[in-house]
């Protein structure tokens, strides 16, 4: 690493000056002599050629603006940008429809029905094919809990015209809703470089199942078993690489995995819960090529 190295890490336009996690990777790369700079990414002044590294963090509104950020991957792909996660890499993970490609993998994913935009769907019906008494529904692209929504079997009817509207314009995920997320909490393990670094255990805020901090959920850093992330890793795996960060969201259930995202695209990495992890970020930036 040269005392020149340039590097962005990409956000949105209503967080420009980053979040307050990924400030402590910067400050760490700023020590080991590099400069960084935040960078909206829709923002038309901005020269990508200019970096060595462009690193994406907090584009927290890709999933409302998904063609025109789909856009700029291929733009950063044309200029050959070096993007991390690449663009192929991001591409194939902001639709989670690729639940299902993992699913077919045999890897334990938690059932998803997956409905293609457009579908005309009969909630109820549904549910009863599958025998599933409570589901949460969302957009197949979504973040943040955006259009989350778990309802049991009797407001299916009630649900129905909500799933309609969502169907009009974005895919629909529905799953069995995993009573583990209130019971023991939903498992965050966090891989940089390639390596594991650590984990958190999230929460969802009392009568709500939603672990989102903003929405009133927490984290604390906790240490899982050997077997839980030696299944991450089997999950990653199929992956194509090469990539920087990746977060694997899921619960346990009776000392197995069961996935419920594989966030590769900009998924905050609780770096403030785990005194070495900006550090472990820096060096992992630095190191890719």
């Amino acid at each position: 690493m040269t005392p020149s190295m340039r590097i962005a890490f990409v956000t949105y336009a209503n967080l420009p000056h980053l979040s307050d996690d990924d400030r402590l990777a910067v400050g760490d790369l700023r020590r080991r002599g590099a400069e960084v700079e935040p960078a909206v990414w829709d923002d038309p002044d901005v020269r990508w050629s200019r970096y060595d590294r462009v690193v994406i963090r907090s584009c927290w509104d890709y999933h409302k603006r998904l063609e025109e950020f789909l856009g700029w991957l291929d733009r950063m792909e044309r200029e050959e940008v070096p993007l991390w996660n690449p663009a192929r890499v991001v591409r194939g993970n902001v639709d989670k429809a690729y639940l299902a490609e993992l699913a077919a993998t045999g890897l334990p994913v938690v059932p998803t029905a997956h409905l293609e935009r457009g579908a005309a769907a009969d909630l109820a019906g549904l549910l009863d094919a599958r025998g599933w008494g409570e589901v949460v529904i969302k957009p197949s692209v979504s973040a943040s809990a955006f259009r989350t929504r778990k309802i049991g079997r009797g407001e299916a009817a009630e649900a129905q015209r909500e799933l309609d509207e969502i169907l009009a314009s974005s895919g629909v995920l529905i799953q069995p809703f995993m009573a583990e997320i209130q019971s023991g909490g939903e498992w965050s393990l966090i891989f940089l470089g390639g390596d594991f670094s650590h984990a958190v255990l999230k929460r969802p805020r009392v009568g709500d199942f939603r672990v989102q901090q903003e929405l009133g959920g927490s984290a604390e850093l906790a240490v899982p078993p050997d077997s839980l992330i030696e299944q991450a890793r089997a999950i990653l795996r199929q992956i194509p690489g090469p990539w920087l960060y990746a977060r694997v969201d899921g619960v346990e259930t009776g000392g197995a995995f069961t996935l419920m995202e594989l966030e590769l695209t900009e998924p905050s990495l609780f770096l403030e819960l785990a005194p070495q992890a900006p550090a472990r970020f820096a060096a992992a930036i630095l190191k890719v090529s």
